[in-house]
């Protein structure tokens, strides 16, 4: 498949009054056209920060630091504001956490639709009017919607809004940062079935960036699962799934509940995310790890390639485990 993206060795650092926030530290990632890559982890580890680091929308005091992002053979992290405002919206998507807080409360659904389609295209109104149109009949938004504001819309509404919005110009990437948070699980099946179509329909790359390892499992071509700032396994979801390799890609699986035995004991990951002004040495997931061994402490794991698949942890050595 044709490589839509790739970062290498990215770092964006949050520079705050109190020390450097590490919350993306050495990512290197690619997607492929017609891929849907789900980026999981817990809150606070760094998956937002990657999302809008792709598009150079990292807010202050934030930073990116080192690396790169190579999008259609271009560095996204070298080109001109301006040229980088014609890429954004047009040719990668993004879809916010929060719709409501996206959407310009003040002003009709479909006025903010055609004015994106004007900036990016050069067509008239009435033309920008058609297009919108069929990109909100594409989400499952009667026309007669049109002319709503945001808060006449349901919660699962709007982020369909969001939806169009970022795919009526058919990108070649879809940044989708929690994109069915606070919606209910029928709400939140039927925006994964819309992802889906899409990009099967529209050949588009995906980014689901969310902390639902289950629904990354059942919805994904692949998984990255992040912790403190750092990839700690990617692979396929199938594999990720069946024979996951890092321990805290364990612990989250385990920690899903069975809806098939009700009646089991709940199984969470004990401690807290490590502090990114100070994380531990070595490891950053050893305090947390069950299978912890003195050299973690001191000694950063490097990312091996095993399987087909990246993991960072010392259990494996260049593919083969330790007897540790």
């Amino acid at each position: 498949m044709e490589e839509i993206l790739k970062m290498r060795n990215l770092k964006a650092y949050y520079f705050t009054r109190e020390g450097v926030i590490r919350a993306v530290d050495n990512v290197s990632l690619s997607i492929s056209r017609g891929e849907l890559l789900g980026l999981v982890g817990e809150s606070g580890s760094g998956k937002s920060s990657l999302g809008l680091s792709i598009v150079r929308l990292i807010p202050p005091p934030g930073r990116i630091v080192d690396g790169e992002i190579i999008f259609r053979k271009m560095d996204l992290l070298k080109l001109p504001e301006k040229e980088l405002r014609n890429i954004r919206g047009k040719h990668i998507g993004m879809i916010f956490q929060d719709p409501l807080t996206s959407l310009d409360p003040l002003r009709k659904i479909g006025d903010q639709l055609i004015e994106t389609i004007i900036v990016h295209t050069r067509v008239n109104k009435e033309e920008a009017k058609e297009i919108a149109l069929r990109a909100l009949e594409r989400v499952g938004i009667a026309p007669d919607r049109f002319d709503d504001y945001p808060h006449q819309l349901s919660g699962g509404m709007r982020q369909r809004v969001m939806i169009a919005m970022a795919t009526m110009l058919n990108p070649d990437l879809l940044i989708a940062d929690e994109p069915t948070t606070a919606l209910d699980v029928i709400v939140q099946s039927r925006i994964m079935d819309l992802l889906s179509d899409l990009k099967r329909s529209m050949k588009m790359a995906i980014l689901l960036i969310t902390h639902d390892l289950a629904l990354v499992i059942e919805r994904s071509d692949r998984v990255a699962v992040m912790y403190a700032g750092e990839l700690c396994e990617v692979g396929s979801s199938e594999k990720v799934s069946q024979e996951p390799l890092h321990p805290y890609t364990q612990l989250l699986l385990e920690s899903i509940p069975n809806v098939e035995k009700p009646r089991t004991k709940l199984i969470y990951i004990p401690g807290s995310p490590p502090d990114m002004m100070n994380p531990p040495a070595g490891c950053r997931f050893w305090p947390r790890c069950p299978k912890v061994m003195n050299m973690c402490k001191s000694i950063p794991p490097r990312p091996l390639e095993l399987d087909g698949r990246m993991v960072r942890c010392h259990l494996y050595n260049g593919g083969l485990e330790s007897g540790g």
